[in-house]
């Protein structure tokens, strides 16, 4: 039923700080006399402030999707959520948007042996993967990060972005530092024995003009954010592809700590992040017992407590820490994560409350 993308990899513009223009004014007066020299002109050097070309876009202009589209329930759900966990905002994009489209379409007409690629010679091929169908809509873009989900039943965008949140990989979109986004959101037609889909395609990138919006130095994002309420207590992940921790057939909602920052900005940046807790409590119980995955490939991850999990399709720059048992509805629990990053000691601790059901 879901179909999805791994990994992280969207326009701000920068607001800058107002300038100070100092001017100097002389003046002199003689001790006895009535004699005064005129003293030049100086022009004052200004230096203009610097520019932060990783900050994090608060603002972005109002989309042009119909107010009733499922483009728009997708478009400000995934900025309200990049909100909360303190990455900044995505802009609509016209090629994006016309690159997710012609893709939705091609799987809609296509047998499809994979959600993400195009076979060359089929009805609606516009590219092999998402950057190359980005490229042929007008968008010049390094790479693209695109996520899929379906559901049986008409309308339910709302479990478009849902579901990229409660999950493994595809969380990675919401902490990426991409500043386009392109939505095709639309109910599959009618069929005779299955009845309407839900089917929503998503890209996420930057052009190559532009550098990826970053938090500061010293920040871990996390989601479920903090104080969130009417977290799912459980994770299908054989309903993810790639399956994460396949050998289980249900998981405890999957918790994701990303510690990308303004000093990883350059390309290559690799994190060193060493693990001396991490762990998920339950109001008034023990730690749940629960495996915790990174990219080991993507930075250097150690630990002196948990057990780490190597996963070569985490995101990097994260740790997820995913309950190996559904969790307690109605239920308080607290994530307390100490470490360090880089040599830097950092530690966050912080709540959420589980659904009813």
């Amino acid at each position: 039923m879901t179909a999805q993308f791994p990994r992280e990899g969207s326009t701000l513009q920068s607001k800058n700080n107002f300038m100070l223009l100092v001017a100097a004014t002389l003046t002199a007066c003689g001790g006895g006399g009535s004699t005064s020299v005129q003293q030049p002109n100086v022009t004052p050097v200004v230096t203009p402030p610097a520019v932060d070309v990783n900050e994090l876009v608060q603002s972005v202009p109002v989309p042009n999707y119909t107010s009733d589209s499922g483009n728009l329930v997708v478009f400000n759900a995934v900025n309200a959520l990049r909100e909360k966990v303190g990455s900044g905002l995505l802009s609509q994009n016209a090629a994006l948007d016309k690159s997710v489209l012609a893709h939705w379409n091609y799987l809609d007409i296509n047998t499809i042996v994979s959600l993400h690629s195009e076979a060359e010679g089929k009805m609606g091929f516009t590219g092999v993967d998402a950057t190359a169908r980005a490229k042929a809509a007008g968008y010049s873009s390094a790479y693209v990060d695109e996520v899929i989900f379906g559901t049986n039943g008409a309308g339910n965008f709302a479990g478009c972005t849902a579901s990229w949140a409660n999950s493994v990989y595809h969380i990675g979109v919401l902490f990426s530092g991409m500043r386009d986004i392109g939505i095709s959101a639309i109910n599959t037609k009618d069929d005779p024995i299955y009845g309407k889909y839900t089917v929503c395609v998503a890209d996420f990138s930057i052009a190559t003009s532009k550098a990826e919006q970053l938090p500061a130095d010293g920040t871990i994002r996390v989601y479920p954010y903090p104080d969130q309420t009417g977290v799912p207590i459980v994770f299908y992940n054989q309903a993810e592809v790639p399956t994460p921790l396949p050998q289980y057939q249900e998981l405890g909602t999957p918790v994701t700590l990303n510690f990308k920052t303004k000093s990883f900005a350059a390309t290559g940046a690799k994190p060193t992040i060493s693990v001396t807790q991490l762990n998920i409590t339950p109001a008034g119980g023990q730690p749940l017992s629960a495996r915790i995955l990174a990219n080991t490939a993507g930075g250097t991850f150690t630990s002196t407590g948990p057990e780490l999990t190597a996963d070569g399709q985490m995101a990097a720059y994260a740790l997820t820490i995913v309950p190996v048992v559904r969790m307690a509805a109605n239920t308080v629990y607290t994530v307390s994560f100490s470490g360090t990053v880089n040599g830097t000691a950092l530690s966050k601790s912080w709540k959420f409350t589980t659904a009813a059901n």
